[in-house]
């Protein structure tokens, strides 16, 4: 039979890694079974990693730039009011974290606090949404004694754990349903200031 060639075992031990992490989780995994899983052997795998938590990492932080820069298009395609900006935003979460569930669930689940023993936190930057919220707030659209940076954080993770779930929910809501109960909870919504 003959040999794979290494140049291809980086992408194949990616996504041997993902797919033992998202059904087994990190810690029922160790390196052999992944190199195992991408036909690769346990040099190799050690060539390119240097143990499986980097891997994890690796595929955490792909994934977090693979959700940035959707949400990032999303939100320069869309009308410049903050709801729209923020139900842009919304969206392109919920249609990646649909189209990528595994690694979604690797790099936001549970796995995540499992890294956190070997490795830095890997985690979505919450800065930008309270840099609008700050800017909004300045301008009087948003609550004044609104913690902006509690918000951005307290949203972030209502997200997150509601993507979470749905994910993995037998019967999900609908995707718009997802989206629209979402926007209802961001605090460009749910704290804007209503003009009496």
């Amino acid at each position: 039979m003959p040999r794979r060639k290494l140049e291809d075992a980086k992408p194949r031990l990616l996504a041997a890694g993902l797919s033992l992490f998202s059904k087994l989780g990190s810690e029922r995994v160790n390196s052999n079974a992944i190199a195992r899983r991408a036909k690769v052997g346990i040099g190799t795998f050690y060539a390119h990693y240097e143990d499986k938590y980097a891997l994890l990492q690796e595929i955490q932080i792909r994934t977090l730039t693979g959700l940035r820069d959707v949400r990032i298009a999303a939100v320069r395609r869309a009308d410049p009011a903050p709801q729209s900006q923020a139900r842009a935003a919304i969206t392109s979460a919920v249609r990646f974290a649909a189209r990528h569930p595994q690694a979604y669930r690797v790099t936001l689940g549970r796995e995540r606090a499992g890294a956190t023993k070997h490795r830095p936190v890997v985690s979505e930057s919450t800065r930008p949404t309270a840099e609008v919220l700050r800017e909004l707030q300045a301008a009087g659209r948003i609550d004044p004694e609104l913690n902006v940076d509690l918000a951005a954080r307290a949203y972030a993770a209502t997200e997150v754990g509601t993507l979470l779930w749905w994910l993995d929910d037998p019967d999900p809501a609908e995707a718009s349903e997802l989206v629209d109960t979402l926007l209802r909870l961001h605090p460009v919504v749910a704290c804007r200031v209503t003009r009496a």
